[in-house]
């Protein structure tokens, strides 16, 4: 629940897991692989979701140590500050 609490805080829709190591947000403009490759400039590796059926969104993996997690929703905050003014 931590990242996805954290990705609804900073405004996401965010599919919640089902039971998976993924989770599913939509992405803050309608092209998804542009808003992936603008994260990277904020080292988060996020891959756009069209190639699963779910264009629009973008799929994050979320099976590491809750450490990482703090920090990948660290790297996010900034992004979506930096880049979309939120």
């Amino acid at each position: 629940n931590l990242l996805y609490d954290a990705l609804v805080r900073l405004g996401f829709d965010v599919v919640r897991p089902g039971g998976t190591f993924y989770i599913f947000p939509k992405a803050l403009e309608d092209d998804a692989n542009a808003f992936c490759m603008k994260a990277k400039d904020y080292d988060l590796i996020l891959v756009p979701s069209d190639s699963f059926g779910v264009p629009g969104y973008f799929r994050m993996a979320y099976c590491i140590d809750t450490e990482k997690v703090e920090r990948s929703i660290a790297a996010f905050e900034k992004f979506v500050h930096e880049v979309y003014g939120r």
